[in-house]
């Protein structure tokens, strides 16, 4: 019995081999399953090989372009009061630290971006060797906000790695 399966096995193989249009479905098929396995590894291996191009300025162009004019003003004013923090910060003398009073600003102050002295009121919560729970505990403070140390202080240490 065995051999009489080995036999229809073989005529089946000839058979399927010897079709022209079977040969290329078979081939289409072990392709596809080629490339299905094959395509996602060459992708991991090139973002990782560091082959990966990516235009930020075009990125956020289309991002831009796709928010309505709400979020547009907000992130237009956002962007104006990063810029004055960054500016205020150094006149301040604290140009070392204008990234801290961004990230206060982003971690839980933008909607109070708005208010009159803005700027001036977080500049005014910074000392000279302070500490970034005092830091914290002054803005929270200062702007009634509660902002949680260790956030801040992992956003930093982020900002301060790399």
């Amino acid at each position: 019995m065995g051999a009489t399966v080995a036999a229809a096995l073989k005529k089946i193989a000839v058979a399927i081999l010897t079709n022209p249009k079977v040969l290329k479905t078979i081939g289409g098929i072990v392709l596809g399953i080629l490339i299905i396995i094959i395509m996602p590894i060459v992708a991991v291996v090139s973002i990782f090989s560091g082959d990966v191009d990516i235009d930020y300025g075009r990125l956020d162009e289309i991002i831009v372009e796709n928010m309505d004019e709400g979020e547009r003003e907000k992130l237009e004013l956002s962007e104006g009061i990063l810029a004055d923090l960054e500016t205020k910060m150094s006149d301040a003398g604290f140009e070392d630290r204008a990234e801290e009073a961004k990230t206060l600003y982003l971690l839980g102050l933008v909607d109070h971006g708005g208010e009159e002295d803005f700027c001036d009121t977080l500049v005014g919560c910074f000392a000279e060797e302070q500490t970034d729970e005092e830091l914290v505990t002054a803005v929270n403070e200062a702007f009634g906000s509660d902002i949680a140390l260790e956030d801040f202080t992992r956003t930093m240490e982020k900002y301060r790695e790399g």
